[in-house]
Parts: structure tokens; C-alpha cells; sequence
């Protein structure tokens, strides 16, 4: 009966757990909402602006070096989304994203994309 209780306690606990963390992550959503809707789309924009600029460089129009810079950035960006997103498919319990955001600072490396224009 004793054991049983103590499992009760835990399950209560790690329920006040989730629900507290459940309202930590809405919260942020609904503070950040602006500035992630703003972000994203100002990565949809570049995006498309690197697309037609590399079009251009297989076309074989002459491109100048400061577009050939923003299309490297660019990349690097995508290449950033791309690890974030693969982050997602990794089959364990430990949120792998904001982890690797945070080592990322740690070690002087943003992970996160970044503007160009």
C-alpha cells in the first residue's frame, strides 16, 4: 500500500511537471508569435531570392560577388533549417533542438538562421 502511494505522489508530480512546462511553452509561443512569423518569413524571402540567383549561375548569366555572397549565406542558412529539422527525427525523449541552440551558444556557433538582406 506504502509503494503504491509514493507511485501516486510521483505520478502527480511529474503531471504538475508537464503542465508547468506546458504553460512555460505556450507562454513564449504567444510572446514570440510575432517575431517567429516575422522571421520565417523573411527566410521564405531570401530563399527565394537564392533560388534565383542560383538559376542565374547555372543559366550562366554573369552574377556579381555580392550575390554570390548572399547565396552562400543563404545556404548556410538552409543548411542550419536542415540540421534543426533532422534534430526532430531522432527517436528519444531529450529535446534535441534547444539543446543544440544552447550548446551552439556555448561554443560560439549560432544554429540558428540569420538575415542577409
Amino acid at each position: 500500500m506504502n509503494k503504491f502511494l509514493h507511485t501516486e505522489d510521483i505520478i502527480g508530480s511529474t503531471r504538475e511537471k508537464l503542465v508547468n512546462w506546458l504553460d512555460k511553452v505556450i507562454k513564449w509561443i504567444n510572446i514570440n508569435w510575432d517575431s517567429l512569423k516575422t522571421t520565417t518569413h523573411r527566410e521564405k524571402k531570401e530563399t527565394i531570392v537564392a533560388i534565383v540567383i542560383l538559376k542565374e549561375l547555372i543559366i550562366g548569366h554573369e552574377v556579381s560577388d555580392k550575390r554570390i555572397r548572399f547565396l552562400k549565406l543563404q545556404s548556410l542558412d538552409l543548411i542550419k533549417i536542415l540540421f534543426l529539422i533532422s534534430l526532430k527525427f531522432i527517436p528519444l525523449p531529450i529535446p534535441f533542438t534547444p539543446l543544440a541552440i544552447f550548446l551552439g551558444k556555448k561554443v560560439g556557433i549560432n544554429v540558428l538562421p540569420s538575415s542577409h538582406i
